[in-house]
């Protein structure tokens, strides 16, 4: 029998398995996948729900454990699929996380002016470098990241609208947020899958499962990742990032991690996969005596949680809101935002594009929306039009 690591992942109650001195194994042992340790699921949001301190690594092993019980469903269902693009989908699974900041999604695209997806591919090759593991299969894993691969289904397991990296990220988000709603029957989404031209098709039979799924991300995306307080704190965040790069561009010596510093100052890709939210924290606690009064100040509201407060407004009042801040004497490029639900990483269901759900249902396969006995799914696929604002608490202290 093989020896095996064992990882016991309290969101499925059993033992995820890795072959000792496997690629994957390798890979897992990696200074880029232990990075992923040390870097929040879900950013600021413990400042919301306590428990929300699981991480990037965790995520990264649950998303690869359900590709392999995905592949097993498949087999079951009589599907006979090769072994090599099996692999290359659990490293896909496995390492789909390496290039996010610190703070994850909160953070994207300040540190470095590019996506985690982006960094994830440097990342990759970063592994083909640092570690015995076969070239082609990272370039195999890097392929289908990018959904260049010849199969589709490869990257609609981990990249799709219903992929192994969203049920793998509601459920854990729900159980340690504590939220009961994003509780899905993963595995009876997974053993509904089949494969209809290279594609992922779900049967008939899982469609109770596939509209809680639905459901569960839709309330999942109001309740937690667009949660008011949430927003204000990732923005406070942001701020705090921003005026750290203006203070350094212009010759200012802060006290701050070394990598953060050529991050910031120079793009430098090395440093920031040394990077992790303790870089981040460390710096923001320094920061609190700072001479510079904007970024002592939003040091101290981020450590005290003072937040910010998020507010819904409509599009018209969006000038008035920012003036009235800049009267009670605040930089409005430090203590004003605009947020909109459409413009972040988390979203609801769509029934549009290349990567909806599509259902099996007898001989033809049909959107999950157009199959569903109700106008559930539907109604919740509709796009919400919301308009926030995130000011200073002393706003509404006037």
């Amino acid at each position: 029998m093989k020896k095996h690591k064992l990882l016991m992942d309290p969101v499925y109650e059993e033992f995820i398995l890795f072959e000792r001195d496997s690629s994957l194994e390798r890979i897992l042992r990696s200074r880029l996948l232990q990075r992923l340790r040390y870097i929040r699921q879900l950013g600021p949001c413990y400042l919301v729900y306590p428990g929300a301190e699981h991480t990037r690594f965790q995520h990264s092993l649950g998303t690869y454990w359900l590709t392999v019980k995905l592949f097993e469903y498949l087999e079951l269902n009589g599907f006979n699929l090769d072994d090599e693009i099996k692999l290359s989908v659990e490293v896909a699974a496995l390492t789909h996380d390496l290039g996010h900041s610190p703070f994850s999604h909160a953070l994207e695209g300040y540190i470095l002016p590019f996506h985690h997806e982006d960094l994830t591919q440097k990342a990759l090759a970063l592994l083909i470098e640092e570690e015995s593991v076969d070239r082609k299969l990272i370039e195999s894993a890097m392929k289908i990241l990018r959904k260049e691969h010849e199969k589709p289904f490869t990257h609609q397991m981990v990249s799709s609208q219903l992929d192994c990296d969203r049920l793998d990220y509601l459920r854990r988000d729900a159980f340690y947020t504590g939220v009961s709603f994003g509780r899905i029957d993963t595995n009876r989404i997974l053993v509904s899958a089949n494969l209809e031209n290279d594609r992922l098709v779900w049967s008939f039979k899982g469609l109770n499962a596939l509209e809680s799924y639905v459901m569960s991300r839709y309330q999942m995306y109001w309740a937690v990742y667009f949660h008011k307080v949430n927003l204000s704190a990732q923005v406070l965040l942001q701020k705090i990032v921003i005026r750290l790069r203006e203070l350094l561009l212009n010759g200012e010596k802060l006290p701050i991690d070394e990598n953060l510093e050529r991050c910031l100052k120079h793009n430098d890709l090395e440093a920031f996969f040394n990077l992790t939210d303790g870089n981040i924290t460390t710096a923001i606690y320094m920061l609190q005596k700072h001479k510079d009064e904007i970024i002592s100040d939003l040091s101290r509201r981020f450590i005290r949680r003072e937040l910010f407060k998020t507010v819904e407004v409509k599009p018209s009042q969006v000038i008035e809101f920012r003036e009235r801040v800049e009267k009670l004497g605040f930089d409005h490029r430090y203590y004003f935002e605009v947020v909109e639900p459409s413009k972040v990483a988390y979203s609801y269901y769509s029934p549009k594009g290349d990567d909806v759900i599509r259902v099996k249902f007898g001989d033809r396969v049909e959107e999950l929306s157009n199959v569903a006995p109700t106008d559930a799914v539907k109604a919740l696929s509709r796009e919400v039009s919301k308009t926030y604002v995130v000011v200073p608490r002393e706003f509404f202290e006037q």
